[in-house]
């Protein structure tokens, strides 16, 4: 690690990031998955917005009609998230502060992992992936990103990596792939310029 590096990281803090990321829109993935549940998406779904971060889907899907337990390990998303959501739905929003190496999911509808998944530790990712996988509902949908083994971060021993073979085969057993695109390119993280290999995802559970 250079010090340059050791540096941003010293200086990072999870509320600098979440005010950095303060009126952005949801996700277009996140958008894309909404529109495919059609007339279906809203009241009497659940979703778990797995490391919700900011909290901009959590809020969506709130305002959508949804029930949504939002799960982070950081107390100052879940505090976050709290602070952003209008009295009314406080009712259908239950937070739940976890790390991914001790997840106990409910079932549900949808479970959306905005850029969160890959912060798992590879010894814990393969539980985490079935209790992922298994609490989905038939018909409910798996929405969210891996990383992939030429993103810049690839070399995080704490982190975990994909290959498109890998990311197929993690899908093929029981969903219906909608949507799957590789993303291999230049560009920007909150601590500066990386390479991103992420693969984007839409996974639709089959029937049993």
């Amino acid at each position: 690690m250079s010090g340059e590096e050791s540096d941003q990281q010293e200086d990072f803090t999870w509320e600098a990031y979440y005010k950095s990321l303060e009126g952005r829109e949801p996700r277009p993935l996140f958008t894309e998955a909404l529109a495919n549940f059609g007339a279906k998406s809203g009241g009497g779904l659940q979703a778990v917005d797995l490391g919700c971060g900011d909290g901009t889907e959590t809020l969506a899907l709130l305002e959508a009609g949804w029930t949504v337990l939002a799960i982070d390990r950081e107390p100052a998303a879940i505090e976050y998230v709290q602070s952003k959501v209008r009295a009314k739905l406080l009712p259908r929003l239950r937070t739940r502060v976890e790390t991914f190496e001790s997840l106990d999911l409910p079932e549900a509808d949808m479970v959306y992992a905005g850029y969160s998944m890959p912060f798992c530790k590879p010894e814990f990712f393969d539980r985490m992936w079935m209790s992922v996988r298994d609490h989905i509902r038939p018909g409910g949908r798996f929405v969210g990103q891996l990383f992939g083994i030429r993103d810049s971060w690839a070399n995080d021993s704490e982190m975990t990596f994909h290959s498109s073979q890998q990311v197929r085969s993690m899908l093929d057993a029981a969903f219906e792939i909608e949507t799957l695109e590789e993303i291999d390119e230049e560009g920007d993280a909150f601590s500066g310029p990386k390479h991103w290999h992420v693969f984007d995802i839409i996974a639709k559970k089959r029937d049993a």
